[in-house]
Parts: C-alpha cells; sequence; structure tokens
C-alpha cells in the first residue's frame, strides 16, 4: 500500500521538467520489480495488487510524457527580451542542452514510453529543411530522437527570435553562431550525437557557415567600399584633386575601421577555433585589400602634410589590433601605429 499510494502521489503531482528524471527512476525501479512481485503474489489477490502495480506504472509513464510536453511548452512561451550583450551562449541554451543530455540516459526507457505516440510527434520542419533526405532522416529516427529533434527545433526557434533583439545584424550572426556550435558540441560530446546523428549535425554545422558569411558581409562591406579602386589618379583627373580622394578614402576606411573595432573587441566567441577561423577570415579579406590600395595610392598622401592624420595604420597594425576582436573586453588602446 505504501508503494502504491507513494506511486500515485508522484504521478499526480504538478507539472515541472525538473522532476522528469526522478520520476523516470521510479518508473524503471518499480519495472525492474513487476516480475519479481509477480512471483510473490499469486491467486486472485495477488492479481489484483499486480494489477495496482501495473496501473501506477502507467500513471508514472504518463506523468513523463506529460512533464515532457510541458517542457516543450516552456521552451515555445519563454520569452525574456534581455539580449546577451556580448552575444555569447544565452542560459536557456546551456540549460535546455544539459536537460537533454540528462534525458538521454533514459533513452531505452523512453523510447519504450514514446513509441506509442511517435508516428504523431513527428515535424517535418524540425531538421530545418524539407527535402527528401530529411524525410529519410526523420524517418530512421527513434521515438526519443524524435522528441528530441522537435525540443530543439522550439529551442532553435527560440533563439531565433532572441537573434532579433540585436540592432546590428552582425551581432546577430555571432549570437547564433555562438549558441549553435554549443549545441552542436553537446551534441556531439554526449549519447545525442548517436541519436541524432550526422545528419542533424551537419545541418547546424551548414547553419555557422552561413552566418559566418553573413557576418563578414553586413560586418565588413563597408569598411572594404573604401579600398575599392576607382582610377585615382587617372591621366583625366589632377594630382591635387586625386590626392583629395584618396586622404577621404583613406580617412573614410579609418573611421570605418575604427568603429568596427571598438564594437567588436567587448562582442564574445568562446569557442576559441571559432574565434580564430573568424579573425583569419576578415584578415583575409581586409589586409590584402588595405595592402594593395596603400602601395598603389600611399604615395599621394604620405608626401604631404599631416599624412599620419590619413594613413594610421600597417598591414601589420591592422593584424593586431583584428587579433583583439571577440575577446569580449576591450582591446588594446595602445597598439601600434606606425607610419609609413
Amino acid at each position: 500500500m505504501q508503494i502504491l499510494n507513494f506511486g500515485d502521489a508522484v504521478a499526480v503531482c504538478p507539472r515541472s521538467p525538473e522532476k522528469v528524471s526522478r520520476i523516470l527512476d521510479m518508473y524503471e525501479a518499480l519495472a525492474e520489480v513487476i516480475p519479481e512481485l509477480k512471483e510473490l503474489y499469486y491467486g486472485t489477490p495477488g492479481d489484483d495488487v499486480i494489477c495496482d502495480l501495473e496501473g501506477v506504472l502507467g500513471r508514472l509513464g504518463d506523468a513523463v510524457k506529460g512533464n515532457l510536453l510541458e517542457f516543450g511548452k516552456v521552451l515555445q512561451q519563454e520569452s525574456s527580451r534581455r539580449p546577451m550583450m556580448a552575444g555569447e551562449i544565452h542560459p536557456i541554451t546551456r540549460y535546455v542542452m544539459n536537460y537533454l543530455r540528462l534525458l538521454v540516459v533514459y533513452s531505452d526507457t523512453l523510447d519504450k514510453l514514446l513509441d506509442e505516440d511517435a508516428a504523431g510527434d513527428v515535424d517535418h520542419n524540425a531538421s530545418n529543411g524539407g527535402a527528401d533526405d530529411d524525410e529519410e532522416y526523420l524517418k530512421s529516427l527513434t521515438p526519443l530522437g524524435h522528441r528530441l529533434v522537435k525540443l530543439m527545433s522550439y529551442l532553435e526557434a527560440n533563439l531565433e527570435e532572441k537573434s532579433k533583439l540585436y540592432e546590428d545584424g552582425a551581432l546577430q550572426c555571432i549570437f547564433s553562431m555562438n549558441n549553435t556550435l554549443y549545441i552542436v558540441q553537446k551534441v556531439k560530446d554526449s549519447e545525442l550525437g548517436r541519436i541524432l546523428g550526422d545528419h542533424w549535425t551537419r545541418r547546424r554545422r551548414g547553419k555557422i557557415r552561413q552566418n559566418s558569411k553573413s557576418y563578414l558581409r553586413i560586418s565588413w562591406t563597408k569598411v572594404l567600399s573604401y579600398l575599392k579602386d576607382d582610377g585615382h589618379g587617372s591621366g583625366s583627373v589632377s594630382l591635387g584633386n586625386s590626392s583629395s580622394r584618396v586622404k577621404e578614402k583613406f580617412k573614410n576606411f579609418n573611421f570605418a575601421f575604427d568603429e568596427n573595432y571598438r564594437s567588436q573587441t567587448l562582442w564574445k566567441v568562446p569557442d576559441p577555433q571559432l574565434r580564430e577561423e573568424l579573425k583569419i577570415s576578415i584578415s583575409e579579406n581586409v589586409i590584402p585589400a588595405y595592402r594593395a590600395f596603400l602601395g598603389r595610392y600611399g604615395s599621394l598622401v604620405d608626401n604631404g602634410r599631416n599624412s599620419g592624420k590619413y594613413i594610421k595604420y600597417t598591414p601589420e597594425d591592422l593584424e593586431n589590433q583584428l587579433s583583439d576582436l571577440f575577446e569580449g573586453s576591450l582591446g588594446s588602446a595602445n597598439h601600434s601605429r606606425r607610419r609609413l
């Protein structure tokens, strides 16, 4: 009677996602001893006891499924409007991924519990695509796999909305990359990777690459526009006029670069590999363009007065400046700024 009463009390307690692991512990313990109890109790009275125990087991299973549904609702309805100032990993991302990593400890039990409603649990948009290979992927998942894909799709939709809180489109991309990479790493480093498979991971890595390209376009296209060759020094343009136009380009480049530097040294990319890849991508776009422009038109400025006002950086100086980005703290204000 104590077992029955306690089990019923647990099964009907208010729903809370944090209770799932404890309910699963009780479910597995009861499921394990029921076969032994059947040997202890026999006859009509024994059948009644076993029937009651199996009823409790079923209600515990329903409680698990109900709490998982509640967890999905929490993810869909969570609407905090305070952005992470540096674009770093959001607390909800850490919470959800740690929660899902805990669930996979009970993968065998959850596959049995979720199997009966797995067919109605398929979300054909959850893999972020509608191609035939996505359909095949979804069909290959276990019941728990279906539920995990759905819960992660809720998390990703939530993070997508949170990215829109940033006015700066480039910072939106940084936030998305940070959180998506964290999710991928948590999946790869646990049983989640086995359940979700490589297809799911490839989709997210593709999203990271797409956001990286968008970041470069949004953040550095304007800076690079001031280094475009538009015919300075040609025969139809006087040297004096050409010199003033070159100075204006250097001045605009310096202002745009400094503006990016001031803001993006405060942004944070926690993963060292992603941080380094972003810095390399920026350098590969900015440094050669600046070196070529400086080599071609630097002489039009360098011979005049106050040339240091316009040529503030050498290519090496820019490289040093870029090394400060995404560290989450203001970069050194005393980088070398040598005149050529």
